[in-house]
């Protein structure tokens, strides 16, 4: 039988209440456990409910007090919350393959300006014409020849120039910490012998696993004579600078006279010196390569394995070199932004409903039929908004017209990774509100705003994450598309397509009741006129 000091113990714990010690069995006891009692009493039930405490605040005004007061109590060693970075150490070296024209130098930097903005990984474009022309200038397409001996000697010096570079960067170590990094050497490397040469200088450095060769491979002729004169000519090929680049200060005295059908056609003649020595990849099925044919069409993959590899293929099979141009609005103003608050999911305003016609006509006009079209090909143009309520009214005005081959004109996309940034327990609040409940919040967001994080809430950094997804889908579009977003996203994808520091997007001006056209080029985007990107409610509604 229980002791006495159990029995009074088990007493005291029944009077108060406790269901588990009622149905319990003492130590050594026989007794069967009896189920706690159930209060069927409505009355009681009302009577616990209207006693339950309420606050004076709304809850997440109180919510946000809390959080920014509560500090532990002891935490002597605290847990630094640093930008999550690539940290494992890896190192990869990519090798660009291809004749010239092909659009190696813009995959170079795109992927480049990627794996910075997106993954915090160091990395490094070496071109092998920067290097060429810094030791005998500007050249003929006669030095291009490959039986120019003299030639293939200073081609083979700047080679071990670029190589070298290539070596110190892998081997650097930033501030003492084993980061991952990855250099891009933008070169032809159009022979089995430049291609040997790139695995004997990596020798001791890399694993040849670490060493992945990328092919691009383009048939369409008009495609490449495009890439031309978009790209060499008109963006900035220093071989290939035109008579009418002197009007953008960039005067070239060798070039000044030549026509830009003139200088497609000599670059042309140089991509056929290349030819004849060119042999493509596959023939050593040691080597890791990725081989990209006609814009993605066709992806060739060998030995390519692990995380960031794989990663590499997926944006690989996103890019190509055809330009087209991308339109950023945020949504019409809503009622949460006349009156100043923070996130949210509010309706239009006034403002916001006229703005939302006012845009559809404007897409119509300068979207659906442009004066001056991209491409010759029926444009399937698209649209993209996010899951709230403010980017969905905005668009329901826009023309849904089917083309003849079945194609439903500005179909919308609902994307949940391009939602405004969520502030957690300050949805809903002014930043006046905010500075005076949690003025450590406010202060450690105005320090710094990618990195900080609202309580309960996203950073800069969170919402770069979630909004790679929807870039990489706009990043494979051959089509116009429209994207009617929020301040924080747009920023993000605005800085991101116009290759800017990640460390920026937090102060761009994305106004509302604006357009912005972006058209991918090179080093970056070409905007659209200024005058283009006017206040389109100027125009059509006031």
């Amino acid at each position: 039988p229980p002791s006495r000091p159990q029995l009074v113990q088990r007493k005291i714990m029944a009077d108060q209440g406790d269901t588990e010690a009622k149905g319990a069995v003492a130590e050594g006891s026989d007794a069967m456990p009896r189920p706690p009692p159930v209060n069927t009493s409505l009355q009681a039930q009302r009577s616990s409910h209207q006693e339950s405490p309420r606050s004076p605040l709304p809850a997440h005004v109180k919510q946000a007090v809390d959080v920014a007061k509560v500090q532990p109590l002891s935490n002597p060693y605290p847990q630094n919350f640093e930008r999550p970075v690539y940290t494992n150490g890896d190192r990869f070296f990519l090798c660009l393959v291809g004749l010239p024209g092909r659009g190696k130098t813009f995959i170079s930097y795109r992927v480049s300006h990627w794996l910075e903005y997106f993954h915090d990984i160091p990395t490094k474009v070496i071109n092998l014409g920067n290097a060429r022309r810094k030791l005998v200038g500007k050249q003929s397409n006669s030095f291009f020849d490959h039986t120019n001996e003299s030639a293939k000697k200073m081609l083979d010096k700047a080679r071990m120039i670029c190589l070298d570079d290539i070596k110190k960067f892998l081997l650097e170590d930033e501030e003492g910490k084993h980061v991952g990094r990855v250099a891009i050497y933008d070169a032809a490397n159009i022979t089995v012998e430049n291609r040997k040469q790139v695995v004997e200088a990596m020798k001791g450095v890399l694993p040849m696993a670490h060493i992945i060769f990328v092919e691009v491979i383009q048939t369409d002729i008009e495609k490449i004579k495009s890439h031309i004169r978009n790209v060499k000519i008109h963006v900035g090929m220093p071989d290939f600078k035109t008579a009418s680049d002197k009007d953008k200060g960039e005067e070239n005295p060798a070039r000044e006279g030549v026509s830009e059908e003139h200088a497609v056609q000599e670059y042309m003649q140089r991509i056929e010196q290349y030819k004849k020595t060119y042999v493509p990849l596959g023939g050593d099925k040691n080597l890791s390569f990725i081989k990209i044919i006609d814009d993605g069409r066709q992806v060739t993959v060998n030995r390519i394995k692990g995380f960031l590899p794989g990663r590499i293929v997926n944006y690989l099979t996103s890019i190509h070199t055809q330009p087209r141009p991308i339109y950023l609005s945020r949504h019409g103003e809503s009622q949460y932004n006349v009156l100043r608050k923070v996130g949210g999911n509010s309706p239009l305003s006034p403002l916001g409903e006229k703005y939302a016609v006012a845009l559809a006509e404007w897409v119509k006009i300068n979207v659906l039929d442009p004066k001056e079209p991209l491409s010759k090909k029926p444009q399937h143009a698209r649209l993209y908004t996010s899951s709230l309520r403010r980017t969905i009214d905005t668009v329901r005005h826009f023309d849904h017209t089917i083309q003849k081959d079945g194609w439903v004109t500005m179909r919308r996309r609902e994307w949940r990774a391009l939602d405004e940034i969520f502030a957690g327990v300050f949805d809903g609040m002014t930043y006046d509100q905010i500075k005076q409940k949690a003025p450590m919040q406010f202060q450690a967001r105005l320090k710094n705003k990618l990195e900080y994080r609202y309580p309960r809430g996203e950073s800069y950094m969170d919402v770069i994450k979630r909004v790679e997804q929807a870039v990489l889908c706009i990043e494979a579009l051959q089509d116009p598309v429209v994207v009617v977003a929020h301040q924080a996203v747009l920023r993000i994808v605005y800085c991101y397509f116009m290759m800017r520091d990640k460390n920026k997007a937090p102060k761009v001006s994305i106004p509302l009741n604006t357009v912005i056209k972006l058209v991918p080029r090179n080093h970056g985007c070409e905007e659209g006129d200024p005058l283009a990107n006017k206040k389109i409610l100027a125009t059509y509604i006031l």
